[in-house]
């Protein structure tokens, strides 16, 4: 049994006086469903306020705005986000859609954004794994010039030799898997584990299951192009990586795929999903949403694609009613295709009702403490898939 495993049911057992919280595993069918058994609703470019540079509101293509990514995933029931990332020359890596033109953010850095969904996995390890998709969109450079957009693989000019692979795998490890901390990474290397590649791995065995994945991240790159190639090479099927990539099917490493249009790209989504990929589409445009047009958004959904993205996991957001959402998830589900014959149903994915670690005055210290020792433990043990 995994230590995250241990965390829930040590919160059971130290509360099984309480008539109200039976002692027995709140998850029973987390070793017959696996990662690729879920079926969520994520956030497109997650980060993302709109800019105050345009007097008369912005653009229609950046007029829009998400809350904070732990209001996302409280509230809105967001269990995918997407970051879109600036090498800073001074060091590390910032969050936002583009230079200037449209840089206002609810996380500055990658580090902030990384630490605040971190904290929250702590504080909910009850969660199903949860999808972060990382675009590289080139250097960040402070400018007065809208149209000086820097987007271009992440190594330094002018001969884009010195990339920043290696330091954004070090970010993303120094939070979600830090020396001494609670290891919350999910990497290639666990899903391909004896197998020759990640392809091999995942059409072979499938993702690791629910119980060994269960309040960790997944982190992908979003880029099929120069970012994705040069941060693999060297790297056969991702060895050693923090990320997996969107990959394309015949790749050794597919493990993740994306295919945005669900309504051409539907049995082509089914097709990967019943093989065992992740695959990650879209429900809407803004447009589709302020037209309240759901003709991608249905289609989305009946792919059965794992992720789902869209700029409104609410109804609040807009005033037309148009918004994209899990029927009946807890907020994911069982994927309609992957959990085909297997008994499933939404709260086996996750259940609201142990998603929470109480606090202290609700348990009593002594209860505090055992949660502790295994939190703890959890980032220092061995973890098997």
């Amino acid at each position: 049994m995994t230590p995250r495993a241990l965390l829930v049911l040590a919160l059971f057992a130290a509360t099984a006086a309480s008539a109200t919280v039976p002692a027995e595993d709140p998850y029973p069918r987390d070793d017959a469903l696996r990662a690729s058994d879920i079926w969520s609703i994520g956030t497109h470019n997650s980060y993302h306020l709109r800019s105050p540079l345009y007097p008369n509101g912005p653009p229609p293509d950046l007029d829009y705005a998400h809350e904070p990514l732990d209001v996302q995933l409280d509230e809105q029931g967001v269990r995918k986000f997407e970051l879109d990332v600036y090498w800073n020359e001074n060091g590390g890596f910032n969050v936002h859609h583009i230079n200037y033109a449209d840089q206002n953010t609810n996380c500055e850095t990658l580090i902030l954004c990384l630490t605040t969904l971190r904290d929250w996995s702590l504080a909910h390890p009850g969660h199903h794994p949860i999808f972060i998709f990382i675009e590289p969109k080139g250097l960040y450079f402070p400018t007065t010039n809208p149209f000086a957009i820097s987007d271009e693989p992440i190594c330094d000019r002018p001969d884009h030799v010195i990339c920043h692979y290696d330091e954004l795998d070090a970010e993303i490890r120094s939070v979600l898997d830090p020396a001494g901390g609670p290891d919350l990474l999910l990497t290639p290397d666990e899903v391909r584990g004896a197998h020759a590649t990640l392809r091999e791995a995942v059409l072979q065995d499938g993702w690791p299951t629910l119980r060994a994945t269960r309040g960790h991240f997944v982190v992908v790159m979003l880029d099929e192009d120069a970012d994705r190639d040069g941060y693999a090479e060297g790297h056969p099927s991702l060895a050693g990586r923090a990320m997996f990539v969107t990959s394309q099917e015949l790749r050794d490493d597919a493990a993740v795929l994306k295919i945005d249009d669900p309504v051409n790209g539907f049995d082509r989504i089914q097709q990967l999903v019943a093989l065992g990929y992740v695959i990650r589409t879209r429900s809407d445009t803004l447009t589709d949403a302020w037209a309240n047009d759901t003709t991608h958004r249905d289609a989305a959904l009946a792919s059965a694609a794992q992720i789902i993205s869209t700029d409104y996991p609410v109804p609040e957001i807009l005033n037309n009613g148009y918004f994209a959402a899990i029927p009946g998830g807890t907020p994911s589900g069982c994927n309609p295709i992957h959990t085909m014959g297997i008994e499933c149903v939404s709260e086996d994915i996750e259940n609201p009702a142990v998603l929470v670690v109480p606090e202290v005055g609700e348990l009593g210290a002594g209860v505090a403490a055992v949660v502790g020792l295994v939190v703890v433990w959890k980032g220092r043990g061995p973890r098997g898939l």
